[in-house]
């Protein structure tokens, strides 16, 4: 029988037969001249190897240098500086070695420039010197993520040199714990300042009203503005031609107390972050704004509150992906669903990501209400991890769960005069823990979505000192330590049945019950400001995140 071997398995033959024929000596010259061809890296030629060295962190850069003679002095071109651990220490720390790397390097122009890290109170890590040095090397995205491990508030000083024409290239600014202030009265600022600015993030800065201004003015270009939790604000006005992105989140807990209002006219702006009194935030002229995250603070309902919270929905109405939390349903519930009149404002709404506590059988009422009284809606998403900690109750005994609804006066809409969720098609609860609350919100989109193909619930069985608001976790108080595995599956059993047993109004739903919480994406967004910055791994520095982004990852939009 003749053996028909394809060309590949042919050269691997004939490779081993020539291996076989070979003296001892001759085999080690053959490995070696194999390893030679196969070292690809050291074929590049040195300004790719460049770009290589600039993607990678500076400590991993550097070591590269005991490679060989050739790689010896090849990370003294890289053009990218990443500095994504500075040195920490209780006491005064270290930076020496940070600015001897700096005063090797012969690149001519640093297009990155990142310095993050911890801060403790002792240490005065030399940002001056770290900005003239990127500066001087024409950067194009200069991050300063400094993260306070003390209790007061520190502000390192920028140097003027920011605010001059050696920052007319300057495309990405990330700064955090800084004073970003302009030079002293008296002298000149350059016309060309930022004048290539697309993105600028200021988190827990020293912050000036007339320094925002001066920013805006001054960055025409710019598209992405990130203000969270500045010192110093109180009357914020943000306008731009081509503003898409705008995130800001008041400081709470505030010294000074004397923020007033945030008003924000941008025509191009598509993705909006508000965290905050919502009697503060004005909009006006936002045409196209598409996702707005609105995150209201417990305020009383007065007159006032009312007339101003009613203009702002009218500003909204066309958005059609909202991330909230309690402020704008309890506003629609009280307002309309008390008197018995539905909320139709938000005829576009397709998304919607509800995220914290809800408190009593009302809430869940008014939120299936707000989500019916929304024609267009495809998907949900209900988070109720939130500060207020664990939903409905934490009351564990004898390995019984009890509800504590809170009574309060907050409005009851029966869901049932609500018509259908026509649209909806998936719906996902986060942190879900079976209390009853949790249980009749899910009955209630069992029984409402007619069209509903996906319902994922969510939990997650993990270290008991992370997730220990979960009822499958709380059950540890029981009393039954030795018995814990066998009551925690007896006890999801018992919640997927009576799931599974809920009347459903669509036939095609599946239903999904998980055990992964993806903590990188969820817990940044429930309790993290949003953005669209690509900032590696400055986003947990600077708590910020992307919207939309996220709504790719997670709705394949």
């Amino acid at each position: 029988m003749e053996v028909v071997m394809d060309s590949s398995l042919r050269r691997l033959v004939n490779r081993r037969l020539e291996w076989l024929e070979m003296t001892k000596d001759q085999v080690s010259d053959w490995n070696a001249g194999t390893t030679r061809r196969r070292d690809r890296l050291s074929a590049l030629p040195n300004t790719v190897l460049f770009r290589i060295l600039s993607k990678m962190p500076m400590d991993s850069v550097v070591r590269t240098s005991i490679l060989s003679k050739r790689w010896s002095n090849l990370w003294k071109h890289t053009q990218g500086v990443d500095f994504h651990s500075l040195p920490f220490s209780d006491n005064q720390a270290d930076y020496s070695p940070i600015t001897r790397c700096l005063e090797l390097l012969l690149s001519p122009q640093i297009i990155k420039f990142t310095t993050v890290g911890h801060v403790s109170e002792r240490s005065n890590p030399d940002v001056q010197r770290w900005v003239n040095f990127a500066l001087s090397k024409n950067v194009r995205q200069l991050t300063i993520g400094l993260m306070s491990v003390s209790l007061a508030r520190r502000f390192f000083q920028l140097p003027d040199s920011l605010f001059s024409n050696r920052s007319k290239i300057l495309e990405h600014l990330v700064l955090s714990f800084v004073d970003f202030k302009p030079p002293r009265p008296g002298q000149p600022i350059a016309a060309s300042v930022f004048s290539s600015l697309k993105l600028l993030v200021l988190t827990n800065c020293k912050l000036a009203d007339a320094t925002v201004d001066l920013c805006l003015r001054k960055c025409v270009p710019l598209e992405e503005l990130v203000i969270n939790m500045c010192e110093g604000l109180k009357n914020v006005n943000i306008s731009g031609p081509n503003l898409r992105l705008i995130s800001f989140r008041c400081l709470e807990d505030s010294d000074d107390g004397e923020f007033r209002s945030l008003r924000v006219d941008a025509p191009l702006v598509g993705n909006l972050v508000y965290s905050g009194d919502l009697t503060k935030f004005y909009l006006n002229n936002c045409p196209v704004l598409q996702i707005l995250h609105l995150q209201g603070r417990e305020e009383p309902m007065n007159e006032a509150y009312t007339v101003h919270v009613r203009e702002l929905i009218d500003q909204i109405r066309h958005v059609n992906t909202m991330i909230l939390n309690f402020a704008v349903v309890e506003f629609v519930a009280k307002e309309y669903y008390t008197r018995g009149i539905p909320f139709q404002t938000f005829q576009n709404l397709t998304h919607v990501f509800w995220y914290g506590p809800l408190k009593s059988p009302n809430a869940v009422y008014n939120l299936v209400a707000f989500l019916g009284d929304s024609p267009s809606l495809i998907e949900i998403a209900v988070d109720f991890r939130g500060e207020s900690g664990a939903v409905f109750c934490q009351c564990i005994s004898e390995g019984h769960v009890a509800d504590e609804y809170e009574e309060g006066e907050s409005s009851q809409r029966n869901p049932y005069e609500v018509g259908n969720l026509e649209k909806l098609e998936i719906a996902e609860v986060r942190c879900f823990s079976g209390f009853d609350g949790e249980m009749l919100l899910v009955r209630l989109l069992l029984e409402k979505a007619v069209n509903l193909r996906k319902l994922w619930l969510f939990w997650r069985l993990g270290d008991l000192s992370v997730m220990h608001d979960n009822v499958l976790q709380d059950i540890t108080k029981s009393g039954y330590p030795q018995q814990l595995s066998d009551t925690i599956q007896e006890e999801a059993n018992s919640i997927i049945a009576t799931i599974l047993n809920f009347r459903k109004a669509s036939p095609r739903v599946r239903i999904k019950f998980g055990q992964e919480w993806r903590i990188e994406s969820w817990w940044l967004l429930f309790n993290s400001l949003i953005t669209c910055c690509q900032i590696n791994q400055c986003l947990i520095l600077t708590n910020i995140y992307s919207v939309y982004d996220f709504r790719r990852r997670h709705f394949g939009d």
